[in-house]
């Protein structure tokens, strides 16, 4: 039996919205893609559980102590929860800024395709996999994902079920369920990956 791969820390985000509604989605966003419960976010960041509930509802504003706490048991800095910025109605993303901005999570080389826009609920990225048979990015996440390839082979496995995915096939699933992304081509495999709520990089 294979050995069942643990999750990966999520990216760095930033809240560019930091109305109460908009920071407590994105809050909870990156505590459920880290596979992190309320009760272990407040064990590492010593703020209860049921503060942060109301936070992630949007029914309480947090405090600028509160938000060092979630962000430190996040792993992420306090100001990029908070830090604003006036977005655009339209934005264009350059190919030669998408290669300059490529990160790595995981396994996988991610670069983003999109600029986020003003209310944007949705984000647009290449996701490079490596050759290897095991996994190169595990995950879960509220809202919902789809992926197309573009080149080579790859298994989306969906709560240990198993759908490969060959050039020109695409795969739309709600992101909530354990989700693993593997590289079963001797070649890089590329996908094409929308998601809800959007991730910024």
């Amino acid at each position: 039996m294979s050995r069942r791969p643990e999750p990966v820390p999520a990216p760095t985000a930033v809240i560019r919205d930091h109305s109460p509604a908009i920071l407590g989605q994105r809050i909870k966003m990156l505590r459920v893609a880290l596979g992190m419960t309320l009760k272990e976010l407040e064990e590492k960041g010593g703020i209860s559980a049921t503060h942060v509930s109301e936070i992630e509802r949007g029914k309480a504003s947090p405090t600028i102590g509160a938000l060092g706490r979630i962000a430190k048991a996040l792993g992420l800095r306090p100001a990029a929860l908070v830090e604003p910025k006036e977005l655009p109605d339209v934005t264009v993303h350059r190919a030669s800024e998408r290669r300059t901005h490529a990160m790595q999570w995981g396994g996988v080389r991610i670069e983003s395709l999109t600029d986020p826009t003003r209310d944007a609920a949705l984000s647009l990225h290449l996701f490079t996999l490596p050759i290897a048979r095991e996994p190169s990015l595990v995950h879960h996440h509220e809202g919902e994902e789809w992926v197309s390839v573009m080149a080579g082979v790859a298994e989306i496995r969906i709560e240990g079920q198993s759908h490969v995915l060959r050039e020109g096939d695409a795969i739309h699933f709600r992101a909530h369920q354990r989700h693993a992304y593997s590289n079963l081509g001797s070649s890089n495999a590329v996908l094409l990956v929308a998601g809800r709520p959007r991730l910024s990089l």
